[in-house]
Order: C-alpha cells, then sequence, then structure tokens
C-alpha cells in the first residue's frame, strides 16, 4: 500500500499499521485542523505524553529516537478510510449480495457500489489500471488503494473531449 510521503517517514520507522494507528488518533484529536504532533528528544518522553498513549512506549521512543525535538505534520489519510469502506462493497458482494443490496446495506448510491464492483471486475479481466480509471470515473490512484494493488500515480481521471457547450437560456419575459 502507498502511503503519502509525510506518513511513509513515520511507517519506516514503526511500521505502516502503527504509523496509521497514530494518523486516526490524531483525527480524533486535531479534528478539523492540520494534524500535528510534538515529537520530544528522548530524554524527555514521558509516560504521559500523547505519542506513549497513541503507540505505546517502545514505538514513541523509536519516533523520539528518529524525530526527537521536531513537529510531525502527517497526511490525514482519508482515502484510505475511504477505500477501506469500499473494499467493503466488495466484500459484501462476495457474499453474494447484488449491487442494490449493497448499496441499501451501506447506505450509499447505487451508482458507485457498481462502479467499485465492475473496476474489480475489469482489473481481473485484465484491463490496464488507466482503461479501468476513465470507464469508471475513479482515480487509479483510488482504485489501487479500494483494489489493494500497487499502481502508478498516473495523475487525475482526464475528460474524455471537450466539455459540451451549455445549452442556451431564455430570457425570462415578465
Amino acid at each position: 500500500m502507498q502511503l503519502p510521503p509525510s506518513v511513509q517517514q513515520i511507517a519506516d520507522v514503526i511500521g505502516a499499521d502503527k504509523a496509521l494507528t497514530m494518523v486516526r488518533h490524531l483525527r480524533q484529536r486535531c479534528s478539523g485542523k492540520t494534524l500535528y504532533v510534538y515529537v520530544p528528544k528522548p530524554e524527555r518522553l514521558h509516560a504521559n505524553h500523547a505519542l506513549v498513549d497513541m503507540l505505546g512506549y517502545a514505538d514513541a521512543m523509536a519516533l523520539c529516537e528518529e524525530f526527537g525535538g521536531t513537529h510531525l505534520y502527517p497526511s490525514p489519510c482519508k482515502y484510505l478510510q475511504r477505500a477501506i469502506r469500499n473494499r467493503v462493497i466488495l466484500a459484501l458482494r462476495d457474499t453474494g449480495l447484488s449491487a442494490d443490496e449493497v448499496a441499501q446495506e451501506l447506505a450509499m448510491s447505487r451508482k458507485w457500489v457498481a462502479n467499485v464492483i465492475d473496476a474489480r471486475d475489469m482489473v481481473r479481466r485484465g484491463d490496464s489500471i488507466e482503461v479501468v480509471a476513465r470507464s469508471v470515473k475513479i482515480s487509479p490512484l483510488t482504485l489501487g488503494y479500494i483494489l489493494d494493488i500497487d499502481v502508478e500515480d498516473v495523475g487525475p481521471v482526464t475528460r474524455r473531449g471537450e466539455p459540451r457547450q451549455a445549452s442556451p437560456q431564455m430570457p425570462l419575459g415578465l
């Protein structure tokens, strides 16, 4: 799984799962704000520090040894949370539910559920990720997270052709 660089540097020290756990805790603590945490120098880490509460003493100490005396500003990784939620679509589909039943169960639109299911089916058939992304209108990176496959960051999904001209508006006469 590809992580943003700001989270990857943390994951390199304590592992991806614990880095994502830390981000989840920070999102709860810093709701609506930029995520940040102060990492003290190793000799100043105490048992009541926020890092120890989030990660445990050993992992907090590892971060202190690597980043001591600085603030870390990890990405909120909201796309990962959405990708995990979207994986539930595929899991429910695999239990035999129809796309309509999955949409109703998860309170999502039927169109989104169908797009996620279609994307997986297209990837399984061997279609390239760019083709799949264009046809279901989901970015390649998002598809990579949903389907748990490695993809190159090929940029956003681009429009096919020129956008339509706006239809002329009739003046309102009173």
